[in-house]
């Protein structure tokens, strides 16, 4: 048995023991929650990666350099810099970080002998914008017969005066697993024998989704038995498109996909040509500003109107929908925001494309302020493009604690050296404070502006004087009711001005030049909506007419008029009541006295 020293000293070495494990069961606790913390911080607190992904493995390919621009512009940058600011930004909004947030680019804002021929001559019955330039519209005709595009159905009818009747209607093919979506348009060969059809829609199967824009041949040399020749197809969606000689351009847009994978060309780059063999656009034929603005290409592909096979294309990148084509020049331009040292302003870029020779061939590029409403805004003369542009501009500050801004907008007019892209003559800030471009119309020297604050709707008509670049003078029509959508240079040198009235309905008014300026010589004005489309309207300017239809406010009806202006007034000289789903798909057609009314049916009205 023990002795009493002894088991105190057993009990004592117990107590100690304890106290030795309890001690290293703290250390290691506490050692753990030393890692455990280490390791949360680490977690919470190291930054998370905001580099674009690594894309060197494609550095072969041809559009290597495109690649890295597209991967920089497209790619979003983390939200938070780390877990701990991702995790407290859901805690009611007490803690607030710099979430440095970069929202994506993509959104920033064969010819003949016709005498004889099977289909008869040619007649041209758009107005188009530049001579010899054929515009694409959903009605064409010959001297026997006129062809109409109504839904999927390319009709044809007979001129025969009164006895003129429907001879063939036939349904368009739709490609496989698409849906079409853009009203057709189409052109007519000058031998009347193809009839060319632009369509835009996309394919709805799993394997594609992608938009695009198909071109199809139809023979209609035997117009009772139309037959399909050939099809191109561009991916994206329409834009314009113009025929110049056997030559067709073809223009629309494409956005890189959201699910682009650069191993695949399809997914980043515009593709062209029959459907089964489309190939991208060489890397040599894309044009890209320093700065890319959106991931939205501008796409112009050429194609040889009798096989449609592919002679050329182009894409200019970062680009947006304004495109102007002169006698020898595709003109695209891309809008975007400068910074400036009390703000900011908008800004138009103008590339310049050759597409006389074989090839399409750029020819340079100009910056200048403002932004372009449209075709009708841009023209080219004697080697000089002139460009009418709506300016904006922001301009802010501070006065102690509060800030400030405001927005000036305006008007100018720009002349540029094609030759040197440079800046030959210009006249800014024209119009009143607050007024933008609503139409624009150039006549050789001459060039006519409507500007308007489109909340008063009130606006002055401008005319310009371009002879003299370096001296140019302008004259305008002082405040008028309303304004011009569209002006048109009319007969005997007077103005068209078709557009609104200060009620906001429909008015025509007929401009004169005067030496002291522009004077409204007469109007005609009518409760009805009406198209805004250009393409839509009759314009006869040998016998000073005007035809459009028109949809009556209070009744809903649909109405064709045709108005005479005898060089004092605008009159009313028919009207006929039609079925039409809406004005913008409406055409007049005038010929020996009768006038043609297409729609869903086809009208004939007696003139003279």
């Amino acid at each position: 048995m023990k002795t009493y020293d002894e088991r105190c000293a057993d009990v004592t070495a117990k107590i100690a023991k304890l106290k030795k494990q309890r001690r290293n069961r703290k250390i290691a606790i506490s050692s753990g929650c030393l890692c455990l913390v280490a390791v949360l911080v680490l977690t919470l607190f190291w930054p998370l990666n905001t580099g674009a992904p690594d894309v060197s493995r494609y550095a072969d390919s041809p559009y290597y350099s495109l690649i890295q621009r597209i991967n920089e512009a497209t790619y979003v940058k983390p939200r938070y810099k780390n877990n701990f600011e991702k995790l407290t930004s859901h805690i009611g909004g007490a803690l607030k970080f710099d979430s440095n947030v970069m929202s994506p680019v993509a959104g920033a804002m064969p010819e003949e002998d016709l005498n004889g021929a099977a289909n008869g001559t040619y007649v041209e019955v758009t107005d188009n914008q530049v001579a010899g330039v054929i515009e694409a519209d959903i009605v064409k005709r010959s001297d026997r017969h006129i062809f109409q595009l109504y839904g999927n159905e390319l009709r044809i009818y007979s001129i025969e005066r009164e006895k003129s009747a429907l001879i063939t209607t036939h349904v368009l093919d739709k490609p496989e697993d698409s849906v079409l979506y853009d009203a057709p348009q189409m052109y007519l060969s000058q031998d009347c024998r193809t009839v060319y059809v632009i369509r835009g829609g996309s394919w709805v199967t799993k394997e594609r989704s992608d938009g695009f824009v198909s071109v199809t041949a139809l023979d209609v040399t035997d117009v009772k038995a139309v037959k399909t020749k050939e099809q191109v197809f561009m991916t994206g969606s329409y834009l314009s498109s113009r025929m110049v000689g056997n030559d067709l351009l073809l223009m629309g847009q494409y956005y890189v996909r959201r699910d682009k994978d650069f191993s695949d060309e399809s997914t980043f780059l515009p593709m062209v040509g029959p459907l089964e063999q489309m190939s991208p656009v060489a890397a040599e034929d894309i044009f890209a500003p320093e700065e890319l603005t959106t991931t939205r290409y501008t796409v112009v592909c050429k194609l040889d109107g009798e096989s449609l096979s592919v002679l050329d294309s182009a894409a200019f990148l970062s680009y947006s929908q304004e495109l102007y084509v002169s006698a020898s020049t595709i003109y695209a331009t891309r809008t975007y925001t400068e910074q400036t040292d009390t703000g900011s302003r908008t800004m138009t870029h103008i590339t310049a494309l050759g597409y006389t020779a074989q090839e399409l061939e750029y020819k340079g590029s100009i910056a200048v302020a403002g932004s372009v409403k449209n075709q009708y805004s841009m023209d080219e003369f004697e080697g000089v493009l002139r460009i009418v542009t709506s300016t904006t501009e922001t301009i802010s500050g501070s006065n102690g604690d509060n800030m400030w801004g405001r927005t000036k907008r305006n008007v100018n007019l720009t002349c540029i050296d094609l030759q040197t892209m440079e800046i030959l003559g210009q006249v800014e800030a024209f119009a009143p404070e607050g007024e933008t471009a609503e139409s624009v119309r150039f006549d050789g020297e001459k060039a006519y502006v409507c500007t308007a604050e489109v909340i008063t709707l009130t606006d002055p008509v401008y005319f310009f004087d371009l002879s003299d670049l370096e001296n140019i003078t302008w004259k305008d029509t002082g405040t008028i009711d309303g304004y011009s959508s569209s002006l048109v240079n009319f007969r005997d040198g007077y103005l068209l001005g078709i557009g609104y009235n200060g009620k906001r309905e429909l008015k025509i008014e007929i401009y004169r030049q005067e030496s002291e300026g522009v004077e409204s010589v007469c109007a005609y004005e009518r409760s009805a909506f009406f198209s805004e489309e250009y393409k839509s309207y009759l314009i006869d300017r040998e016998n000073g007419l005007i035809g459009l239809a028109l949809e009556d406010y209070s009744t809903g009806n649909c109405y064709y008029v045709l108005l005479m202006f005898d060089g004092y007034e605008i009159r009313q000289i028919a009207q006929t009541p039609i079925v039409a789903d809406r004005p913008e798909n409406v055409r007049g057609i005038l010929i020996d006295g009768w006038l043609y009314i297409l729609t869903k049916e086809m009208y004939l009205y007696e003139v003279w």
